[in-house]
């Protein structure tokens, strides 16, 4: 009978305690989801330009677990637009320690970098995000690279990014753009019109984009091509800076 209340009694223990980890496990879930839902809120305010919405509902994500990656990446992305430099920086180097593998903060953090003349740290931190197998939309980060290398300037690095967006989205217009001008200026003309054309396949014109065309058909001497860019500049866009260089060019 001894042994019996014995087992009966550790029974009763060993339940109980599963039951209180059962209860810590769901009590951990039920506070990770309050900050996923405070973050996206906060996210989505801020896409919305309502600033003091966006902060209360990161403020609530980060007051239920500080260390929280992407809660303290919104935040540095909030803190920017309150032109809080200092503490954008703060927030996002913590977003990057706590989850090293946040490629979203990284990208964040070196158009920051970049934007701020810091142009060898954005690109550290700009490989680190293209390099992260997991990361979805690791263009972004490659384009924003190959911009910031225009600052410095470096062209060909620039290039090499840019190349690097399109293997990853063969249709990104930016990074056409940006291979056509590079063709051109290093006289694979061809390949400048071919970006082109692709370019053409995904966006819409404007006048840069119209002009640049024009530039590449008169170096190719495609005078029946040139008249069409032409056209669609003058016609679309009359009173740009592009068509009155246009007119230049062309004395017309």
């Amino acid at each position: 009978m001894m042994r019996l209340a014995i087992s009966l009694l550790l029974a009763g223990l060993l339940a109980g305690g599963c039951a209180s980890q059962a209860e810590r496990e769901e009590k951990a879930a039920k506070q990770i989801k309050r900050v996923e839902i405070h973050t996206q809120l906060g996210a989505t305010y801020l896409s919305r330009n309502q600033l003091d919405v966006a902060q209360q509902e990161l403020e609530r994500a980060l007051d239920i677990n500080s260390e929280d990656s992407q809660a303290n990446h919104i935040m540095g992305l909030l803190q920017i637009r309150l032109k809080n430099d200092d503490k954008a920086e703060q927030y996002f180097r913590r977003a990057i320690n706590e989850q090293p593998a946040n490629a979203d903060a990284r990208n964040s953090y070196a158009v920051f970098l970049c934007e701020r003349g810091r142009l060898d740290d954005a690109d550290e931190q700009f490989r680190a995000a293209i390099g992260n197998p997991l990361y979805k939309t690791p263009e972004q980060a490659s384009l924003n690279a190959g911009i910031c290398q225009l600052k410095k300037p470096d062209k060909r690095a620039a290039a090499d990014y840019f190349r690097t967006t399109l293997r990853h989205n063969p249709r990104q217009p930016q990074a056409l753009l940006h291979m056509a001008r590079y063709s051109l200026e290093t006289g694979e003309t061809l390949s400048a019109r071919g970006f082109m054309q692709r370019y053409f396949e995904v966006s819409t014109d404007t006048p840069e984009v119209l002009l640049l065309a024009f530039r590449i058909e008169r170096v190719l001497g495609a005078k029946d091509a040139q008249a069409t860019y032409a056209l669609r500049l003058r016609g679309k866009f009359p009173e740009s800076a592009e068509a009155k260089q246009l007119r230049t060019l062309t004395g017309k």
